[in-house]
């Protein structure tokens, strides 16, 4: 980094700087430990045919669901559990933006939900292989055996890796914490742990809702009316839940990495998941994804925005992406589920690249710009076509009409290869040398802030040596956070060629001002203020009328709570090595999908009483149906 200015502005009160307190960690430790040895006593119990007051609350929600209660009960908690940490995690990563780092796992009101949830997930993954029955005639039929335990329901054992694989990113991320600082990404290596631990854990839950209910001689897929079709629906919304939180530095203007990601996320992840809706739910699949996934969704952003009083993130809407998959359906192109994924990938990443493009441009800080548009049109068709057969394959595997032989396989690392390579692409950045921003303040005032606080603002011009950086790229705004606040206008060019703040600028408290520039696969910045830190022996950058900043590569200074001392080495090896622990969660839940699919058309193993999921919403149909005149 540059040489610090010698003078900088009053120190920040200290916080930790490198890992949560230790009490902190044993509290939550013990609390753990605690709460899994009382499971395994109630386990203990019911499996030696104890525990009446769990027997009996299994039986009344076997009644309410219509499935079986090895398979509703960690299934439907689980899913709370994965709700309840998505929530903690959104608000929690809004608070790192407006205020900062926290001071541990106990220091924040929003790791109360994170925790819970990542507990509550895990818990229920070992209850799924607890209440899972001894003998092979009370459970599915694709079920494993494992000595000493009995006939485990395929899908709990990706319930369990997923979750047992997010709760151990827990102590991971504070041991992180410890060797490299804070690293305020939501794509550091332990945070990408529990993204796919997540993503599994769900996924799990909710294939063994399905599991049961094949078990149970129920087809969870492919009924007419949406009422029919909520696990359908379900599948696929944990996967939207996974795309919207992938893209939350996006959403909150604070992306600290290429903005072709987005694009691609977008594609890929709208395609995938809308397809996956509308083979596994029929007519209006995608529409029964989107039932279940905005409404809590749309909730959550107006809680965090509203009485959690953190800055609103913006949020996809993937309509555009719903639309697209119905009409390419009601083409007539679902006889070959491949083709139906390819084309329809293809429209979401052009049709819904320009949806994309316009909704930016309403709902984001950071708006898409032209200049992206050269590299996105290729990449986003790229990213949906992988995406669409994924999405087919996946339904194709759930269904049970997935093509025998290897032509499967094939395809699906073709397509997962391709989706590599886009990311390889993205990750590429560039940092050029010796260019420079002056950087002048006037006109410093009082003001409210962005927030709510009263602090210095000022007007901001611009000046840079190089002012190519700044013509027909992707960004040029200032981003000011962690003032209680986030702040991201775009800059204004003048005739001079300067470029000036379009709104004062927050220069006073804690707040952090950068100009940020993005062209292509530049990335770079200067500080316009930064407070100092005396937890991190960081003198600060003051806001002088007049300095000339050398500019960085932006994620230097977005991420000043890195150690710099560190063992370099290990970060990358790091990051590979919870990516291959990634894909094998994703290895694994291919696989459990295919086995379900087996289970199509087979004779029912276990017996289930009526319940909402299947037969209780056929009965609310048929009620409205008769008290509907005939033809309406």
């Amino acid at each position: 980094m540059t040489p610090l200015l010698a003078q900088a502005d009053p120190a920040i009160a200290e916080k930790p700087a490198g890992g949560a307190p230790i009490a902190d960690i044993l509290i939550v430790g013990g609390g753990i430990s605690l709460t899994t040895f009382a499971l395994l006593g109630l386990i203990l119990a019911y499996r030696r045919g104890g525990a009446p007051r769990f027997r009996a609350f299994e039986t009344r929600v076997e009644r309410a669901v219509g499935l079986p209660g090895w398979a509703a009960i960690p299934g439907l908690g689980a899913i709370l559990g994965s709700l309840l940490t998505i929530w903690g995690a959104t608000w929690d990563i809004g608070l790192h933006i407006d205020v900062g780092r926290d001071e541990g796992p106990l220091g924040t009101a929003a790791h109360y939900p994170l925790l819970f949830g990542l507990i509550g997930m895990f818990l229920m993954g070992v209850l799924s292989v607890g209440m899972a029955p001894r003998r092979p005639s009370a459970s599915s039929s694709v079920a494993f055996r494992v000595r000493g335990v009995g006939t485990v329901p395929a899908a709990a054992a990706l319930l369990a890796g997923g979750s047992a694989f997010a709760l151990l990113g827990f102590p991971l991320d504070d041991l992180w914490h410890r060797i490299f600082g804070q690293d305020v990404t939501l794509w550091g290596p332990t945070h990408t742990m529990f993204i796919g631990g997540v993503l599994a854990a769900g996924t799990g839950a909710a294939l063994l809702l399905a599991e049961g209910a094949r078990a149970a001689g129920r087809d969870p897929f492919g009924a007419k009316g949406l009422l029919r079709r909520p696990i359908a629906g379900l599948i696929a919304s944990i996967f939207l839940y996974l795309w919207t939180a992938s893209l939350a530095e996006f959403n909150w203007g604070v992306p600290q990495y290429r903005e072709i990601w987005m694009p691609m996320i977008l594609a890929f992840g709208g395609a995938h998941t809308m397809v996956l809706a509308r083979i596994l739910g029929g007519r209006g699949g995608t529409f029964g994804a989107l039932a279940v996934w905005m409404p809590m969704q749309v909730a959550m952003t107006l809680a965090i925005g509203g009485p959690l009083d953190t800055t609103m993130p913006a949020m996809p809407l993937f309509v555009a992406e719903a639309l697209i998959i119905e009409a390419v359906a009601w083409r007539g192109l679902r006889g070959s589920p491949l083709r139906f994924g390819l084309v329809a990938g293809a429209g979401v990443g052009t049709i819904g690249l320009a949806a994309n493009y316009a909704w930016t441009q309403v709902a984001y800080p950071v708006a898409w710009e032209p200049a992206l548009l050269t590299e996105a049109i290729p990449v986003a068709l790229l990213a949906g076509l992988a995406g669409g057969a994924l999405g087919a394959l996946m339904g194709q595997a759930l269904t049970g009409t997935l093509p025998a032989g290897p032509r499967p396989l094939r395809t699906a690392l073709a397509a997962a290869a391709l989706a590599l390579g886009l990311c390889v692409n993205a990750a590429i950045v560039q940092t050029p040398q010796g260019e420079t921003a002056e950087v002048r303040i006037a006109n410093v005032r009082e003001a409210v802030a962005p927030g709510g606080d009263r602090t210095q603002v000022a007007n901001v011009t611009v000046r840079l040596s190089d002012p190519e950086v700044a013509q027909d790229g992707n960004w040029a705004y200032i981003l000011g956070w962690q003032g209680n606040g986030r702040y991201a206008e775009p800059l204004v060019r003048q005739a001079d060629g300067t470029l000036r703040s379009s709104r004062p600028v927050p220069i006073g408290g804690t707040w952090k001002s950068f100009v940020r520039f993005h062209k292509g696969r530049t990335m770079i910045s200067a500080p316009i203020r930064m407070p100092a830190d005396p937890a991190l022996d960081f003198a600060g950058f003051a806001a002088e009328p007049v300095a000339t900043r050398t500019m960085i590569r932006d994620t230097k200074l977005l991420q000043i709570e890195r150690r710099e001392d560190g063992p370099t080495w290990a970060w990358m090896p790091a990051l590979l090595l919870v990516l291959a622990m990634d894909v094998s969660l994703l290895v694994l839940m291919a696989w459990i999908c295919v086995r379900l699919g087996r289970m199509r058309g087979q004779a029912p193993t276990v017996q289930a009483p009526p319940g909402f999921l299947i037969e209780g919403a056929d009965r609310v149909i048929r009620e409205v149906e008769k008290r509907v005149p005939v033809g309406v």
